[in-house]
């Protein structure tokens, strides 16, 4: 048995990643693969210790890379009043010959920088034709790395943001408006990035009447601001993974939402242009192997990360 496996911290992780660009096209060949079943993803199991809290379980096997994997993330909301992030998790890779581990890594910032990427792969193919205004809802972590993607996607596109603590909207970066509520940020936006909390009974406030005509809504915090009228009310409506939008769905999320019309992976390859879409990325496993397959690549080619002793 092999004697160490390599530990990568946070830092290491940021530095290590691909470009942005890379990271869409990562996404986007990681949701075509899943999207044609050349993933094993199960639907992620979880435990939650404290309300509106979760630690969940999420394996991938990529069988193109032959790229297995494990993220243990954990969300607790109420970490912010103890100055601690709302995110924590570790990845660890295995030998998907052997299944002895070959690495453990941070997994917070593959965590952000995944979904945000996921956005990006949204945008880049079901956004509205020429769009120019975007809102972020919610100014914590991936309020910033989706800023950043959409600043990549389109730097002359005005974004306005709104956080119930206005001065986290400074956080996001140069140029972005603050609003002076959620509903004003929204007006006029062609995309729609709601990044709140993830919670048991949310209120769900962004109904149809805060969309336009041509609009594409992420909601990456499930249904904390996104109401079932406003998802009825889209042409097209996708999750990454239906499994696991039903089985969150059974634990008592996503009440009176429609049945996603299909996968994002598998739209991907269609030539239709809806004016109104939803696509809701819960968050799959297979981003996570995909990404952290990328990091440990780089840290071997470049010597970064710790050796540690089994």
């Amino acid at each position: 048995m092999p004697a160490e496996i390599l530990y990568l911290r946070r830092e290491e992780v940021a530095d290590l990643l691909p470009a942005l660009d890379e990271q869409l096209d990562l996404v986007e060949e990681t949701y075509v693969a899943v999207g044609s079943g050349r993933v094993e993803l199960p639907p992620k199991p979880g435990i939650h210790p404290r309300p509106d809290s979760f630690i969940h379980a999420m394996p991938a096997y990529l069988r193109d890379d032959d790229v297995a994997a494990l993220k243990w993330v954990a969300g607790y909301p109420a970490n912010k009043e103890q100055g601690l992030p709302y995110i924590t998790g570790l990845i660890v890779l295995n030998d998907a010959g052997t299944g002895l581990p070959t690495a453990i890594m941070d997994g917070a910032e593959i965590t952000a920088a995944r979904t945000a990427a996921a956005s990006g792969v949204c945008i880049r193919r079901f956004a509205p034709a020429g769009w120019e205004r975007a809102a972020i809802l919610g100014a914590g972590e991936q309020g910033r790395f989706h800023a950043r993607v959409l600043r990549s996607l389109n730097p002359q596109a005005a974004i306005s943001a709104w956080d119930p603590h206005p001065e986290r909207i400074a956080t996001l970066g140069d140029g972005i408006e603050g609003a002076a509520d959620a509903r004003s940020a929204v007006e006029g936006a062609e995309i729609v990035i709601t990044a709140g909390p993830i919670v048991e009974a949310p209120d769900s406030v962004l109904g149809t009447d805060w969309l336009g005509e041509r609009s594409l809504g992420l909601p990456i915090d499930f249904d904390f601001y996104f109401n079932a009228d406003a998802v009825a009310a889209a042409d097209l409506f996708l999750v990454d993974d239906v499994a696991q939008f039903e089985y969150y769905r059974s634990l008592g999320h996503f009440r009176s939402w429609p049945e996603p019309e299909g996968t994002v992976g598998a739209a991907l390859a269609g030539e239709s242009s809806p004016a109104r879409v939803v696509c809701c990325n819960l968050g799959i496993g297979a981003l996570d192997a995909a990404f952290a397959a990328r990091v440990l690549a780089a840290a071997q080619e470049r010597g970064a990360g710790t050796e540690l002793s089994l």
